[in-house]
């Protein structure tokens, strides 16, 4: 029988984050250290559509954060698709297209990616609105170029870094930009585009390759109180986060420095 406790470590290269739980919900086996607080499904969920969705999309940005942290991405992309070219209206059709692509990129330059697909902004005319994708990426050997206005010159985005175009890329237009300092940043800016979808576009909230790290170390810890543990000046500062999983389950996170080399659980 699997034993459970209510505060873990979730060890990312850079820093660690401690999780409390106002229930028993981590289990304490390493067998099983891959399961997640946000797969924990809440009572009734099949019943509520609206609830199933948000629980759904907590999980993707949960799994996506954790692959952003657990990998150094260099450069954050977007695509965009040209109607001559693709029917960028057809999730069929761009995602076929787009797996193609990543498929042999990976293979052949040893690209690596998270990629989350999204709707633009209906337009007047458009009977349904078009498809484009935002993502990171480790280029590997695939090939980028400075972008150049039509003027003939350089392209800054508002941060001043470089704006790239991704030249393999044929379905339309692209924008690649190295990510700076700011790293969680860049994870975030993944992540909002999640948040602001209500439908799995290629029957999926992303689309990442197998070779990253996909999840932190784990580390189960012994109960903590979790009225305890709750700081309201902490969380009022941001030093501390909760969420509530469902009504009834909440996960307070607060950061520390990364582990050192050799830290097992006990």
């Amino acid at each position: 029988m699997n034993r459970y406790t209510n505060a873990r470590l979730k060890a990312y290269p850079a820093k660690t984050v401690m999780q409390v739980a106002s229930k028993d919900i981590f289990p304490l086996s390493s067998d099983t250290r891959v399961t997640r607080p946000y797969e924990v499904s809440p009572p009734g969920k099949a019943k509520n559509p609206e609830r199933s969705l948000a629980e759904s999309k907590r999980r993707a940005v949960a799994h996506v954060r954790d692959i952003a942290l657990c990998n150094h991405f260099g450069f954050m992309l977007t695509w965009t698709l040209d109607g001559t070219l693709i029917d960028r209206y057809d999730p069929a059709t761009v995602y076929k297209k787009t797996r193609y692509f990543l498929s042999n990129a990976v293979q052949r330059k040893g690209f690596q990616y998270i990629l989350v697909p999204e709707y633009h902004r209906r337009k007047a005319n458009e009977p349904t609105p078009a498809i484009h994708m935002h993502g990171l990426c480790i280029l590997g050997n695939v090939p980028i170029a400075r972008a150049i206005s039509p003027a003939g010159k350089l392209i800054y985005d508002d941060a001043g870094r470089p704006v790239y175009n991704m030249v393999a890329w044929k379905w339309g237009f692209t924008s690649c930009v190295p990510i700076d300092e700011q790293y969680e940043r860049a994870a975030n800016y993944v992540v909002k585009y999640i948040n602001k979808s209500n439908e799995k576009i290629f029957g999926k909230w992303f689309l990442s390759s197998r070779d990253l790290i996909k999840s932190p170390e784990i580390i189960p810890l012994a109960p903590v109180d979790y009225t305890d543990f709750r700081d309201p000046v902490k969380l009022k500062v941001h030093e501390q986060n909760e969420a509530e999983i469902y009504p009834g389950l909440s996960i307070v996170s607060e950061e520390y420095p990364a582990l050192e080399q050799g830290v097992t659980a006990e």
